[in-house]
């Protein structure tokens, strides 16, 4: 990870802290004048929102149509911000990818998996990239592990290793001598991951909730030898049964995140393990299956987000899995 990346993902990191203190109003006009730069850029710079939002340039966020990943790809180039990024490159691109490498020199590119029915492509700029990076960094700071410039955190990270994978490309971005990280792919045999970690032996370990259950068995049996400060869990449902063998074997509970490819951080747990929104970097909307609101602490059929430092390809109330 090139110094320049990791000082802008330090800088957005305290930025972000100092918001954890805004009163509820505060929050709300920043959230709203976010909310208009992006929209004024979607409308300036991309011909698919100027032609998407016709009518209703001025109208609430509620009032928007939504963002199905099924237009966002049918759009692709029309939606995209920047005129030297194109479907086809960017495809290429992602065939070729063999580690870290950028799209034209100048932006990362993830891809989703399809589990919803639709594969969606997201590319960003380094600005917003090291907004994801931070975004992962408050995720970690919450659960009590702080990397900086003078205290190195040794991380293991179990999940993707496919390279277009959001956990891939932020856990290559993040390796540095202050945040060493080893990757090891869920898929691998069992027994190669409790050995890689008895060898690695994480300050932080972060894994799927079904392989963090795994592996708290592993930890429970005496093959799995750690003692991580924190174990974080995310990419899908962090069951009761699990957190509590996770607990058992750990001595503490694991942390929920929630994050998606198109928004990175949308929500984690702080210390005392209660889930906080990242309201100031996405706005979250849990609505039924006509993308009605619903009331809070009601199970919702889908999540609409829309990401406030979208820019390279603005994400307004596009259509995200429901929260694990």
């Amino acid at each position: 990870m090139e110094a320049r990346l990791i000082l802008s993902a330090l800088r957005i990191r305290r930025q972000l802290r100092s918001h954890e203190a805004w009163t509820e109003s505060k929050l709300q006009a920043f959230q709203s004048a976010r909310l208009s730069e992006l929209r004024r850029y979607a409308l300036a710079h991309s011909g698919f929102y100027r032609r998407f939002h016709k009518g209703v340039e001025t109208s609430p966020l509620a009032q928007l149509p939504v963002l199905t990943k099924a237009e966002l790809m049918a759009n692709f180039d029309e939606l995209v911000t920047a005129p030297d990024v194109r479907l086809t490159d960017v495809e290429r691109h992602l065939t070729n990818l063999q580690a870290n490498e950028r799209f034209l020199n100048r932006y990362w590119v993830t891809r989703t998996s399809g589990s919803t029915g639709h594969s969606g492509i997201f590319v960003v700029d380094r600005a917003e990239w090291a907004t994801v990076i931070g975004s992962y960094a408050r995720a970690q700071e919450w659960a009590g592990i702080e990397a900086s410039l003078t205290r190195r955190t040794r991380l293991g990270v179990v999940s993707s290793r496919v390279p277009w994978h959001q956990s891939a490309r932020v856990g290559m971005s993040v390796n540095s001598p202050f945040v060493p990280v080893r990757r090891f792919d869920a898929t691998q045999p069992l027994s190669e991951i409790v050995a890689g970690l008895n060898d690695w032996q994480p300050e932080n370990l972060v894994a799927y909730a079904s392989m963090a259950r795994v592996l708290a068995d592993e930890q429970l049996a005496g093959r799995l030898r750690i003692s991580p400060r924190a174990v974080m869990c995310s990419s899908e449902v962090l069951t009761p049964e699990s957190a509590t063998r996770i607990e058992r074997a750990w001595g503490a509970a694991p942390f929920n995140v929630y994050a998606a490819t198109e928004t990175a951080g949308v929500a984690s747990e702080c210390r005392n393990h209660r889930m906080h929104l990242y309201e100031d970097l996405v706005i979250t909307e849990v609505v039924d299956e006509r993308n009605q609101p619903l009331p809070p602490d009601t199970v919702g059929a889908r999540v609409l987000v829309t990401v406030l430092f979208s820019r390279t390809q603005p994400l307004i109330r596009e259509s995200s899995p429901r929260p694990s």
